[in-house]
């Protein structure tokens, strides 16, 4: 069965309580490490707006006026190597969909978590075919798929062959997956990775596909009771962080901070206080 993305419909009464419950289950198992900035309005002087994910544990999580997560971590400390306080950071929340959009039209200043597969950043291509700059990368992933753990029949990402599986609107997941299954998989986009993980524990789907850290970090708020990361993963990629088209200079001073971040431990420190307990 060969179909396009369906657009997800909203589940019925009873599953959107059960939404709701595991939506707020979601935001609050992986501890803050984030600061509570202040608003927009009260920061004097310099600012930079930096986009991240709100829904993503241990990826971009925002719970209340604290931020967590990686992708958080590295927008922090590339913004102090670019000679700003924490208190001057203005984040805003990048969905996958409007990301580019956010970019382009100057709404942000960057996008840190911009997933990108490893094809579009070869020696040949090197990003220049993406509607932004890949200012460097700092997680090697590949997507993944999630299902529930009574779903035994699933092992691979093969099994998901005339299934239903819900991805994030905006991602390129749909398409490495259609890629990988000839089309042969009905796709359920949703805004995010919070309302995937609703639509695989309310039945809508049977899997959801997306990185796998992103996808980890979900079951392990989750509790890992219902939920199972399966082990292999396809379609290889990079996250880095994203800025305007044509910013060669600020391009290459996110490159700089990025190296200094391997180079003195700090990636690594943000590696295991985020992802560690979920890899």
């Amino acid at each position: 069965m060969t179909t396009g993305i369906m657009k997800g419909r909203g589940a019925r009464s009873a599953a959107r309580a059960v939404a709701a419950t595991v939506a707020l289950a979601m935001t609050m198992a992986l501890g803050a490490c984030g600061q509570a900035p202040l608003g927009a309005s009260e920061i004097v002087g310099p600012r930079i707006v930096i986009g991240v994910t709100y829904d993503q544990p241990a990826m971009g999580l925002r719970k209340g006026s604290q931020y967590s997560g990686l992708n958080v971590e590295v927008a922090e400390y590339v913004a102090r190597r670019l000679g700003y306080a924490s208190w001057q950071i203005v984040w805003e929340n990048a969905p996958e969909a409007g990301r580019d959009d956010m970019l382009d039209d100057g709404d942000v200043d960057m996008v840190t978590g911009m997933y990108v597969d490893d094809d579009r950043l070869s020696a040949t291509h090197d990003g220049a075919d993406l509607p932004y700059d890949f200012a460097g990368s700092y997680l090697d992933d590949s997507q993944g798929v999630m299902t529930l753990k009574s779903a035994t029949d699933i092992t691979s990402v093969d099994d998901l062959g005339g299934r239903k599986a819900c991805v994030i609107d905006g991602s390129a997941t749909g398409d490495e997956l259609r890629r990988r299954l000839d089309g042969h998989v009905t796709l359920v986009a949703q805004p995010g990775a919070t309302q995937c993980a609703t639509a695989l524990l309310t039945g809508m789907v049977d899997a959801v596909s997306a990185p796998r850290s992103v996808l980890r970090g979900l079951a392990a708020s989750e509790g890992g009771t219902r939920v199972r990361v399966l082990d292999a993963g396809y379609a290889r990629g990079r996250y880095g962080i994203g800025l305007r088209k044509g910013s060669d200079r600020l391009s290459e001073q996110v490159k700089a901070a990025l190296d200094a971040m391997r180079a003195d431990g700090s990636l690594n420190r943000a590696l295991r206080r985020t992802l560690g307990n979920v890899h």
